[in-house]
């Protein structure tokens, strides 16, 4: 369950499908664990983990389809499943895979592949149009010579998909410091004010001999061509490992990053050696500058290893719910200050310890869509989903309907909320 544990290449546990039908009459129904994906019983290796998911609204859509893409270990070669959901992720159906071929200019046949991650973009980037469904994920060769992070697009909702662009590359596998890997892509879209617009790779960076590891990431205008390296979270310290990016934009048009930070000794190290940390920052380009807070709840449970955020609008005191889950608990973790680091509390769930475990905001802002990659401690692995209910009402300003969260022109839920600001 750490960042740099190459967890992709070890056999993880299986879920076990509990849980109900949906509930009645709303857009977004209540279900635990309904199984995506279980790997076939005649699989060598059964092991599936590191599940991310998008909910296609960012060109005017009103039908509700989610996308989700996990590593697993198929015979043969390595590809990435890309699954649809069209109930809001109590059913699952695989509709494509994306499979690294000549255009890379490697060879993957043998290869592995691990921690995918999609975005789907509100406005034209370069000649790909709204609606584009991009796709970022690292792999390493059939030599085992590097670690590569590419981009694919899709231009029909996740049916096919095409290559687009080369972002980056490092050492081979190998999470010793000293090593120079690349790990863990995320994606994310521009500040609205941002002209041009402009699409985010940040990723985990050990080819800096001044860390051991650090977070940092790339931009482009267009997909083709990436910019320079820019730091989000490079530590004074070179033995600590941050690992694990995500990044979301709060209603107050502030964004906040989660990750974890390997070998850190302000979470009871003995017990959370890869304690989750967070920064807040009005620009994404300038997280490296902002306060490193860690991320404790008021019962004393520090989050630790593979953390994920999303904000809604839906919160009791009028400012919507950062909520956060980590491959540590099974709880997961609520603030409704903002971030602030005094105001984190658990919330109890039924989905198990995972890695790792995505949150989607659905249509009803109340309802977050956990996918879960692969549970602990079991022989095998599948990825499931299910529901986590956020109490409160809207914050002020939001509240656009149930039925949709949809996007017309780039006007809308751009980067999660930000245009409505």
């Amino acid at each position: 369950m750490l960042s740099s544990i190459f967890l992709w290449l070890l056999p993880l546990a299986s879920a076990v499908p509990w849980g109900g039908p949906p509930g009645q009459g709303s857009s977004s129904p209540s279900f635990d664990n309904v199984t995506v994906f279980s790997p076939p019983a005649d699989w060598p290796r059964r092991s599936t983990s590191y599940a991310r998911v998008v909910l296609l609204n960012q060109n005017c859509e009103t039908d509700n389809v989610l996308l989700t893409t996990f590593t697993l270990s198929p015979p043969g070669a390595p590809y990435y499943p890309i699954f649809a959901s069209h109930d809001l992720g109590y059913s699952w159906e695989k509709i494509s895979q994306i499979d690294f071929g000549p255009e890379t200019g490697k060879d993957y046949s043998g290869g592995r592949f691990a921690q995918p991650t999609l975005l789907e973009l509100p406005v034209d980037i370069g000649e790909y149009p709204a609606g584009t469904v991009l796709f970022s994920g690292m792999a390493t060769p059939t030599d085992r010579s590097s670690t590569d992070i590419y981009v694919y697009a899709s231009l029909d909702k996740g049916y096919t998909w095409e290559f687009v662009s080369h972002v980056t590359s490092g050492g081979p596998a190998n999470t010793t410091n000293g090593a120079t890997p690349i790990w863990e892509p995320f994606l994310l879209m521009s500040p609205v004010s941002h002209e041009p617009p402009w699409v985010m790779n940040a990723y985990s960076d050990s080819r800096d001999p001044a860390h051991g590891q650090k977070l940092a990431h790339q931009s482009s205008p267009d997909l083709m061509n990436w910019g320079g390296i820019i730091d989000d979270a490079a530590e004074a310290n070179y033995t600590l490992r941050p690992g694990m990016t995500t990044m979301a934009r709060m209603g107050n048009g502030q964004y906040i990053f989660t990750y974890e930070l390997g070998l850190s000794t302000d979470g009871l190290p003995d017990v959370n050696p890869y304690a989750t940390h967070y920064r807040i920052s009005t620009d994404p380009e300038t997280f490296d500058s902002a306060d490193e807070l860690l991320l404790k709840s008021s019962d004393g449970l520090i989050s630790s290893s593979g953390p994920y955020v999303v904000w809604t609008p839906i919160g009791p005191t009028g400012k919507g719910t950062v909520v956060v889950s980590d491959s540590h608990f099974a709880q997961v973790f609520f603030n409704t200050e903002y971030g602030d680091p005094n105001a984190w509390f658990t919330i109890p769930t039924t989905h198990g310890v995972g890695y790792t475990r995505s949150l989607t905001v659905l249509p009803d802002e109340s309802k977050i869509l956990l996918v879960n990659g692969g549970m602990y401690n079991q022989s095998d692995t599948s990825v499931t989903a299910g529901i986590i209910d956020v109490p409160g009402t809207y914050a002020p300003g939001f509240g656009y309907g149930k039925d949709s969260i949809s996007s017309c022109d780039g006007k809308g839920f751009w980067n999660n909320w930000g245009s409505k600001l």
